[in-house]
């Protein structure tokens, strides 16, 4: 599973909190195990599609986790402890203290799983042209990829809201920033609605597997699955 030997610059950062305590927004539909297990199987994705997608020099993992780390360490993936396990943006600051002022970064979430390597590549494609991009997620205004040429030009500041919030830090901080939609990407793992069957890139991913295996569209009561239009600036 190894993905080390890439020269470039570029270090993706992936925080990621204990299992036990994942994806609490899914407990209408998955059991506390069955979180745990997805949480997992949504990482191992992640990591693959890093270790497939050329210009990064290597992974960076932040946690307090040693099931994590152990599974990080399987794809040579740098594990920093998470000692204050105060939340994602404290997470994303442990890992960017780590790089070198010659280091860019790209801070990636770990329920992402559909994301694809051409994704990433057109993230790191903008981040030529621009000091840092952004790519949304499809649904929520979260922020599902932060690239920065260096540490220190924003401060991280995930969560609701995300992508405005940090399209304004670029604003108010006069950083050009780059915008980078694509519908893998794009397509995170946080409430319900996110489970249903996914039909997009990566389809044979592990974690379709799994919330195949888990039978979502049942217990979510659907049928006829919607079709989503497609999001705007």
């Amino acid at each position: 599973m190894s993905c080390a030997g890439n020269p470039a610059k570029v270090r993706a950062i992936v925080p990621v909190k204990r299992l036990d305590c994942a994806k609490q927004r899914l407990s209408p539909v998955l059991s506390r195990n069955e979180r745990a297990e997805l949480a997992r199987i949504m990482l191992h994705d992640v990591l693959t599609c890093l270790c497939a997608t050329p210009g990064l020099a290597g992974i960076i993992v932040v946690t307090s986790d040693p099931a994590v780390a152990g599974l990080a360490r399987l794809f040579d993936a740098r594990v920093v402890g998470d000692t204050m396990e105060t939340g994602v943006n404290a997470a994303v600051r442990q890992g960017l203290k780590g790089l070198d002022l010659q280091s860019a970064a790209l801070i990636v979430p770990s329920d992402v799983p559909f994301a694809t390597a051409a994704d990433l590549q057109a993230v790191l494609g903008e981040l030529g042209q621009y000091p840092m991009v952004l790519a949304p997620a499809l649904s929520d205004g979260g922020t599902n990829a932060l690239a920065l040429r260096r540490r220190g030009l924003i401060e991280p500041s995930f969560g609701d809201n995300s992508f405005a919030r940090h399209r304004a830090l670029a604003r108010d901080g006069g950083v050009a920033c780059g915008i980078v939609r694509v519908h893998g990407l794009g397509h995170d793992i946080d409430c319900p609605s996110d489970l249903l069957p996914w039909s997009g890139p990566r389809k044979a991913s592990l974690t379709a597997a799994l919330l195949a295996e888990f039978n979502v569209a049942e217990r979510l009561g659907i049928t006829a699955l919607p079709v989503k239009e497609a999001y705007v600036k």
